[in-house]
């Protein structure tokens, strides 16, 4: 298992893990959303024996990170793939001096939440129809020390 910053070559397989991982009702992220960020913000992969197993999207504020997007191929679900994601992302976060990470995830989605609270998230709030479909979002941080 490899973690490493994403890069153009890469696009085709982030398209793909976004379409098995999110619908329209998600906030989906486009091939040229994915560009984007490529070149703009931090995208890490996982790699598992050459095959993209999953993906996160982090945004750079002044004092903080955004996760705006955490995905892992089904195959590799429950293989550690999001736990080593979510570490690089909080080693990066810190070679940075940010003071914390946060993020909003579904509130029905408890296997996410459950995994974020494994690396020291906390749940600091609620958006109430927070998706397109009218789902709430619980709102998560980790402070960096």
């Amino acid at each position: 298992m490899t973690i490493k910053a994403a890069k153009r070559e890469d696009l085709n397989a982030l398209c793909e893990i976004e379409a098995e991982a999110f619908d329209e009702n998600s906030f989906a992220l486009s091939r040229r959303n994915f560009l984007y960020h490529i070149d703009k913000n931090s995208i890490f992969i996982c790699e598992i024996e050459g095959s993209v197993a999953g993906y996160i999207l982090l945004l750079t504020r002044k004092n903080s990170i955004r996760i705006y997007s955490l995905a892992v191929k089904k195959e590799f679900r429950s293989c550690g793939v999001g736990l080593k994601l979510l570490e690089k992302s909080i080693a990066h976060a810190k070679d940075r001096d940010k003071k914390s990470i946060n993020l909003e995830v579904n509130a029905a989605n408890l296997s996410a939440i459950r995994l974020y609270e494994k690396v020291g998230f906390v749940k600091t709030g609620v958006a109430l129809k927070y998706y397109p479909d009218g789902a709430d979002a619980v709102l998560m941080e980790k402070v960096l020390s």
